[in-house]
């Protein structure tokens, strides 16, 4: 999609607009505490259409863009976060990474903006789920389309990377997923820019952020990070897409991070003995302690995998993907 403005302006007005569930559950929508009578609602230029997610800080809309006659997806933060200046910046870095990112595999972002109050993304619509809504489906309805959701998520991580980005959120909530086994990357509130080692060292110190079930040792530890530390993430992504679930649980968060720090990652096949012994080393090895003994690049890992039979039974109707350059 194209033609949306791509530079932030102030808010119209100071009316502020509220969206959620109610009581019954039912979405409705107010504008300074009346409620909306008119037959769409607006948030900028954008008309929304379907909630699609009610998230602790953000919601997620179907909207329509009628000056283009495009659907785009609107994020927007919840009311209690509309001040919030960290929350504030949060979707503006985003915007600032994200929209100069021109690739199939990333979701684009067409616009940051605050309009009635309300800070909002703009970005492109794709009529997919996340990764972790197809994984509770259960293996036997993806299977045959494992191999190129795979690929594709590796071409999408090595486009960032090229971009000199690491992502730092790699999970199965940040992969959206059509029917056909096509793949988005989103979310990139916590990218940041790959900097040499003495250069990190000399950031401010920043909080430790990414998420417990799939963060690797040295952003546990906040040591310097490169594509490496995506790699053992999406390893982490894999072996849950292959498995069912991801190669670390724990009772606690302390139990589990200690279980990325410290215990050897679980074989993939005693999970499932239907994966080819060649697939689980290569899974193993992305996901070592050290990344010195992982693959060097997420190229690397993908011309590991390319010969590679996955299942020892292979889903009939597998998807084959066409290999890109990684």
């Amino acid at each position: 999609m194209q033609g949306f403005p791509g530079q932030p302006r102030p808010a119209a007005s100071n009316r502020v607009l509220t969206i959620g569930p109610n009581e019954q559950g039912i979405v409705t929508a107010t504008v300074s505490g009346h409620p909306v009578t008119s037959a769409a609602t607006f948030i900028g230029p954008y008309r929304l259409i379907n909630p699609v997610y009610f998230g602790a800080t953000t919601q997620l809309w179907q909207a329509y863009h009628d000056a283009t006659h495009r659907y785009i997806a609107l994020k927007f933060l919840q009311e209690k976060f509309r001040t919030d200046r960290e929350q504030i910046r949060s979707l503006r870095w985003e915007y600032q990474v994200a929209s100069q990112f021109d690739d199939e595999r990333i979701i684009k972002i067409y616009e940051f903006n605050i309009d009635k109050g309300i800070p909002y993304l703009a970005m492109e619509w794709f009529s997919g789920g996340n990764m972790k809504s197809l994984i509770r489906r259960g293996l036997p309805e993806y299977a045959h389309l494992v191999r190129k959701i795979i690929f594709q998520c590796i071409e999408g991580v090595s486009y960032l990377h090229r971009q000199g980005y690491v992502h730092r959120d790699i999970k199965p909530e940040n992969f959206l997923v059509s029917n056909q086994g096509d793949v988005k990357l989103i979310d990139f509130a916590l990218c940041r820019k790959m900097a040499p080692r003495i250069l990190w060292y000399l950031r401010p110190k920043a909080k430790i952020q990414g998420t417990c079930s799939y963060m690797s040792p040295e952003q546990i530890l906040n040591k310097p990070l490169d594509g490496r530390a995506d790699l053992y993430s999406l390893a982490c992504t894999i072996f849950e897409l292959v498995c069912g679930k991801p190669p670390f649980t724990g009772q606690n968060q302390t139990e589990l991070l200690n279980k990325h720090l410290k215990a050897a990652p679980p074989p993939p096949e005693a999970y499932n003995p239907n994966l080819t012994p060649e697939f689980s080393r290569i899974l193993q090895k992305a996901l070592a302690k050290r990344p010195a003994d992982r693959f060097k690049t997420i190229g690397e890992f993908a011309g590991a995998l390319y010969d590679v039979q996955i299942f020892k039974e292979p889903p009939v109707g597998e998807v084959t993907p066409e290999m890109v350059s990684v």
